[in-house]
């Protein structure tokens, strides 16, 4: 009975295919001839019969028919055929089966690519994209072949996607922790999708490349000792590559490594690239090793160098804050005053500048003079105070400190020996530490 019911669908095929037949007599998609083209577009439409009666397998005879002999009849019948594949690979018996199945539908997208790869929006990369994400989806465990699709799919002839990068990317960190990759074949793989993201347009870029590093980072693979062990060889056979330079620097940065090889790296990209902001890490290194006068020393090119203001007031702040931690007062003082002619609002520079009059007060001055650099001190920690938000946390600092400057005021007895009344102006000139302000007692 179904054979004799389906047998009548396939005769009204027949009727409606024979009218398309005629329609589409002179269209060269279906067919070399007019013969052709009419036998081809009744088997079209024996096709799509067999598709909408779900006969997988008669349908798959005609779709072979139509690919071999009229390619570009339609690209619906591409789609359909993969989701016939599909179908059947999800209820295949075996892997093997499985693997058939969807080597099948590879077969089907390769046509397709061929047949209307230069589609506007469905060609090619489209194609390839799509084709990378089935397998990904299907056979997830047969890595050689799955990266072979991802980098087709990823070519540099194809507009970027950012996602598909990601998902390769994911990919192979996957295989790197069931030891299928490399820690190189990663790094690899990593440092090229990281320059494609780098260098693309594509507004989803930005978002995917920190989904990118943020793989990266979690992998196992971007541990300092890992990228020197595999990089110093590398550097130490082409020092003055500065592409490779700038690859091993990064990669050393994102691990937010502090070794002797980072340094040289960064020294060695500060040589060809004297930019502040590299200045800047450099000074930063060496302040981390305690050396203090190398740190000060790319801390002064980086102000000399900084052309944004507010880079530059950073900058200074920073000095002013390792001055003061290895006892340069003086020239702490030096910087926070630099940083408050370029920033009058910047409370930090006026927190700094108070520290600095306060600490240094008992080097610079002597005896009264020393207590009256008090007051310069904490009328800078007071303005620094009213400047910054009320709960930044450095508020509580700048009470105990106003407290602390504070108990070193002079006495009334010494105040009044000197002709001196609370409130009465002042000028305050000892050493380096100058400025007016009012006399207080303790």
């Amino acid at each position: 009975m179904k054979k004799r019911v389906y047998s009548l669908m396939a005769a009204l095929a027949l009727v409606g295919g024979t009218a398309a037949a005629q329609d589409f007599k002179d269209d060269p998609k279906y067919g070399a001839d007019p013969a052709a083209r009419e036998q081809n577009v009744r088997i079209l439409n024996f096709f799509d019969d067999a598709y909408k009666a779900k006969d997988y397998n008669l349908a798959t005879l005609y779709l072979r028919e139509l690919i071999q002999n009229a390619p570009k009849a339609s690209e619906n019948m591409y789609i359909r055929g993969i989701e016939i594949y599909k179908t059947k690979a999800a209820g295949a018996q075996t892997k093997a089966e499985r693997r058939t199945y969807v080597d099948s539908i590879l077969y089907i997208y390769d046509k397709r690519i061929e047949a209307f790869g230069e589609h506007r929006t469905r060609g090619e990369a489209y194609l390839r994209s799509e084709k990378a994400k089935m397998f990904l989806a299907m056979m997830p465990s047969d890595r050689e072949r799955l990266f072979k699709l991802f980098r087709e799919a990823l070519h540099e002839k194809h507009p970027f996607e950012p996602a598909l990068a990601v998902m390769y990317f994911n990919s192979v960190v996957e295989s790197f922790k069931l030891d299928d990759v490399t820690p190189e074949e990663l790094i690899e793989v990593y440092e090229r999708l990281s320059k494609r993201m780098a260098g693309s347009s594509n507004p989803d870029a930005a978002e995917a490349g920190k989904v990118l590093d943020d793989l990266f980072a979690t992998s196992g693979v971007a541990d300092c000792a890992t990228v020197e062990k595999i990089y110093k060889p590398k550097y130490e056979a082409d020092p003055e590559n500065p592409q490779l330079i700038e690859t091993i620097l990064a990669l050393l940065q994102r691990g937010q490594c502090s070794s002797e090889f980072y340094l040289t790296m960064l020294e060695k990209y500060y040589a060809v690239n004297p930019k502040p902001d590299v200045a800047i890490q450099l000074a930063s290194v060496f302040q981390e090793k305690q050396d203090y006068a190398k740190a000060m020393e790319y801390l002064r090119i980086a102000i000399d160098k900084a052309t944004d203001e507010d880079m530059k007031v950073n900058f200074l702040l920073q000095a002013a804050t390792m001055s003061s931690a290895s006892g340069s007062y003086r020239e702490a003082a030096g910087f926070a005053r630099q940083a408050i002619g370029l920033d009058p609002d910047s409370g930090v520079a006026y927190l700094l500048l108070g520290a600095a009059y306060g600490s240094g007060a008992g080097s610079a001055c002597s005896a009264f003079d020393s207590q009256t650099a008090m007051w310069l001190a904490v009328d800078n920690l007071a303005l620094a105070r009213q400047l910054l938000p009320a709960d930044d946390p450095q508020q509580e600092q700048i009470s105990k400190m106003i407290g602390n400057y504070s108990a070193n005021f002079p006495k009334t007895e010494e105040t009044f020996m000197r002709g001196l009344n609370p409130g009465d102006p002042y000028t305050v000139s000892c050493g380096w530490i100058s400025g007016r302000t009012t006399v207080r007692e303790r």
